[in-house]
């Protein structure tokens, strides 16, 4: 963390030296005087490695005079910036004011000078931090890189392999013959795997097809019934958002009362994972009626009180692992084969031991303990510090085992992973947005030539393979989409962060000790869970060095207050907030490097925002088909800027200019309204980089489309694009896909309105391994065959239109030799067949609302990867009874995991993609 820190300060005054200079006068040779000791600082820093005794004292020193340096540096850049503002006359006025704003600076400037000196001057403590030479450092890089090259592999988010027993019993509760509403709970202490044994449950074939409907909510200490009520709503409505709005004014009875509607007349479950209290689970049961269709509802607790008071049955209790158990799950995470050296045996059964059976700290104890030697010194080492607890309770030996493994991360990932601390708990963390977080705040440092987003997924993957983090959700092509940390390392990740200085986080438990702390501070990172109104009427605190403002609770209404008081912020997070926002003042914020505002259209953006020259990421939410997002022709300033998203087209405004500069930083954006400023900017080639964009047609394109196309050829980083082409008036699909054709780097293209496409073959772009075609009115078997014969497809996406779809047509498919995902949506299909040897590496298969489609081809039985058949018949019920034998031949025989009858299917990788799923 501190590297990040003196880097921040160095990269600062870097800036202050070349574009302030003139503003510098009889202090510049102070500030390069405290750059090249902050250079020196840094350096010792590269070369420390031990964290504890003295060098723990003097690391907390250099941190606190880099953070002073910090706020120094940008304070004066505010003042700056409020000073380049003002008129002729304003500047002659406050002339005096500028040499005070000077004289202070050297001051403060001189202090830090001095203090950095003396830790310099102190030998001994320079010695202790010398442990390591360049040599040493440089083979640790190696091994680094050839381990993060084994570390590459395929994840998937799957069961953990155990819980038979277990997962039979709770299946047999929930599936009994009782038509009564009825509670089954799951017992046990964190860390046990009460939830990941209600997913494995909750996932299982035979009870996905008994419920009509389920649902899953995260309770945590921390319940807020309303948002709690929200979440189930949003399962249960699959077009909530336009179904209800205004429904966040609503109060929680009216909300029970809609939750119960939803419930009535079905056979339902719904999971409520981590209640804590009794009080809560009161305040929302009578949300869930008893409708005497054999509905169930599970839940999992710490608490026996809890599971008792709110069911009748007697809880299943989940028992610590045995002694045997316990050293195979290590032995499994250790090593590759299984098996481990006889001569490291005793001590791997002694550090097990220490465990005391609990799943959570053996896995991370074992991903600590994989990515090592495996010598008999060094788990000498881990065995005698785990030792010296072991007179402690259960509970302390766990919390020793957890914070062992944060000390042996290396330095470059601590502050990575006390990061995740800032989210709620049991929250799914959308893991684009987190590595764009992490580069804004400079926790990834010497990418060299590597693309630093890259790197930082690296990161991500070091802390998966440590048992750290837990993959949640992969997209389609196998990328990650959203990961979680498990409440006790969450629990870590916040008290390690309260010592370090990290950050701090703010709930309805602890508003009053977060919002007037006993002794007077500054936090660097704030994060605050509970309604912003109740921080703010309850909030006494100096916020004006806080770097980091996350806002995750409800009722955003404080918008004027939060430029007042954040003038220094560069990562800047709120949401779900449910009305639209005036980014008013958005340019105040010139230190600005991360936006992000979730759930919520914003159809405007200011002038303002060319203030925020340092700005790396903005993210509006995720394209839903909304209203188009105006914003300043001009963006173009804003050299740093990397990703660029909204929750809608991105319609650009004012006068075109020839002296427009290259974006050579930008790699993501949201589709462009081609309307005279877009198109000005792409035939300028301003977007040498883009790796992904979009193009929407608009009446001021005209027939520009062909010639658009053109100029987005010569983009060589381009690999993902999405064209929504019902602006453009030279528009004709066949045409469209012709012009693509030399597109030779795309591997994802998406194509809306493609209308009649799929009645004559058509040779796509090469390279696409990811296709999706919408707005598809009829399909014939000589399309079918020109998609069949693309090489390297994987991904396709086939969603049609009932209301224009022709007659149902029989779906012939040839070839497709790569293809692993098939969704078919809104096609009116008669039948389904494969020709022998088509689709053999097919892995996954959603049909959505294709009917009459009364079969599938048995083909599918001898497909020996098909892992998962979905399949929403809604609302013909027959069709599933017509498909009976073939589905249960895949569940039975070939163990594919089945889902069938009126399921909700969601959108395709949802979290900051495109979703435009109709």
């Amino acid at each position: 963390m501190e590297e990040s820190i003196v880097s921040f300060a160095l990269d600062h005054l870097a800036q202050l030296v070349a574009d302030e200079v003139n503003l510098l006068y009889g202090v510049k040779d102070r500030v390069q005087s405290l750059q090249r000791e902050l250079e020196m600082i840094k350096e010792l820093l590269n070369n420390t490695r031990r964290e504890e005794g003295m060098e723990h004292i003097v690391l907390n020193q250099i941190r606190d005079m880099a953070y002073l340096a910090e706020d120094v540096i940008d304070t004066f850049v505010v003042e700056v910036d409020i000073y380049k503002r003002k008129t002729i006359l304003q500047k002659m006025l406050c002339c005096f004011g500028q040499v005070r704003l000077l004289h202070r600076l050297s001051a403060k400037i001189d202090y830090i000078k001095t203090t950095l000196k003396e830790i310099r001057d102190n030998k001994d403590i320079y010695d202790a931090f010398r442990e390591t030479t360049n040599e040493s450092a440089a083979e640790e890089k190696r091994e680094r890189l050839e381990w993060l090259q084994r570390l590459r592999r395929d994840v998937e988010v799957k069961d953990v392999v155990g819980f038979v027993r277990d997962s039979e019993v709770v299946v047999n509760q929930l599936l009994g013959d009782s038509s009564n509403r009825k509670v089954v709970s799951i017992v046990g202490m964190g860390g046990l795997g009460k939830t990941t044994l209600a997913r494995k449950v909750f996932n299982k074939s035979q009870v996905k097809n008994h419920f009509h409907c389920l649902t899953w909510v995260n309770v945590s200490n921390d319940c807020r019934v309303k948002e709690l009520l929200l979440g189930l709503l949003k399962q249960l409505m699959p077009n909530f958002e336009q179904q209800c709005g205004g429904i966040n004014n609503w109060n929680e009875d009216e909300l029970k009362n809609k939750v119960e509607n939803c419930l009535e007349g079905k056979r339902y479950l719904v999971v409520l994972d981590d209640l804590w209290n009794i009080r809560d689970w009161d305040k929302v049961k009578s949300a869930f009626p008893d409708n005497n269709r054999g509905s169930r509802i599970l839940i999992t607790s710490r608490s026996k009180e809890v599971a008792m008071h709110a069911g009748l049955d007697v809880p299943h209790y989940l028992p610590f692992l045995k002694e045997e158990e316990s050293w195979e799950l290590f032995r499994k995470k250790v090593f590759i084969d299984g098996d481990c050296p006889s001569d490291l045996e005793p001590l791997g059964k002694l550090m097990v031991q220490r465990c005391c059976g609990l799943p959570l700290s053996i896995i991370v104890l074992a991903g600590l303990l994989a990515n090592k030697e495996k010598s008999h010194i060094l788990w000498s080492e881990v065995v005698d510090h785990v030792n010296s607890y072991i007179n402690r309770d259960k509970t302390q030996v766990n919390d020793i085992v957890l914070k062992l493994s944060y000390d042996n991360l290396p330095r470059r990932l601590k502050p990575c992973f006390l990061y995740l601390g800032l989210f709620p708990e049991d929250f799914e963390i959308p893991v684009a947005p987190l590595l764009q977080k992490w580069v804004a705040e400079g926790f990834i440092q010497d990418t060299g030539d590597r693309d630093p987003d890259n790197v930082a997924e690296d990161y991500l993957y070091e802390l998966i393979d440590r048992s750290l983090v837990q993959v949640t959700r992969v997209k389609s092509n196998g990328s990650l989409e959203k990961c979680e940390v498990h409440d006790l390392l969450r629990d870590l990740c916040i008290s390690q962060s309260k010592k370090e200085k990290v950050f701090e986080v703010c709930t309805n438990n602890n508003i009053v000790g977060i919002a007037k702390p006993p002794t007077p501070d500054k936090p660097r990172r704030l994060s605050i869970h509970s309604a912003m109104h109740d921080y703010i009427s309850a909030s006494k605190r100096d916020h004006s060095c806080v770097r980091s403002l996350f806002f995750f609770g409800t009722h955003y209404d404080q918008w004027k207050w939060l430029v007042d008081d954040f003038k220094l912020v560069r990562v800047l997070e709120f949401g779900p907030i449910s009305r639209q926002e005036n980014l008013s003042n958005l340019g105040n914020f010139i230190h600005l490097r991360y936006l992000r505002i979730k759930d919520v259209y914003v159809y405007f953006v200011p002038d303002s925002i060319l203030n925020l020259l340092n700005l790396q990421t903005i993210d509006l939410g995720i394209s839903r088909g909304g209203g188009r997002v105006s914003f300043p022709i001009q963006i173009w300033k804003l050299k740093y800027l990397r990703h660029w998203n909204s929750s809608g087209p991105i319609e650009l405004r004012g006068n075109c200019s020839q002296s427009v500069k290259k974006m050579w930083n930008l790699q993501t954006m949201s589709p462009l309204v081609c309307n005279k400023q877009a198109i000005s900017l792409i035939k300028n080639r301003t977007f040498p980089n883009i790796k992904r964009m979009g193009l929407d047609g608009s009446r001021e394109c005209g027939d520009e489309l062909h010639n658009l196309l053109h100029n987005l050829q010569q983009l060589e980083h381009l690999n993902s694009l999405v064209i929504i082409p019902q602006g453009f008036l030279d528009f004709k699909p066949q045409e469209l896909v012709q012009g693509l054709g030399e597109f030779s780097h795309l591997t994802i293209l998406e194509i809306h309105c493609v209308k009649d496409l799929l009645t004559s073959e058509h040779i796509f772009p090469p390279n696409v391994t990811e296709l999706t075609l919408s707005g598809i009115h009829c399909i014939s078997d000589e399309g079918m065959n020109g998609l069949g014969n693309h090489s390297k497809l994987k991904i396709l996406r086939l969603l049609g239109n009932l209301l224009m779809f022709k007659n149902p047509t029989d779906l012939n498919c040839v070839g497709f030799p790569q293809l692993e995902v098939l969704k078919m949506k809104f096609l009116r299909l008669q039948k389904w067949e494969l020709d022998n040897g088509a689709m053999r590496r097919l892995q996954h298969v959603i049909i959505d609302r294709c009917g009459p489609l009364g079969n599938l081809p048995t083909e599918l039985c001898y497909l020996n990867g098909l892992k998962k058949v979905h399949i929403n018949s809604f609302p013909s019920k027959e069709v599933i009874g017509q498909m009976a034998d073939i589905l249960r031949t895949l569940e039975t025989n070939n163990g594919v995991q089945v889902l069938a009858g009126h399921i909700y299917i969601p959108p395709w990788d949802e979290e900051n993609d495109w979703v435009h799923d109709y």
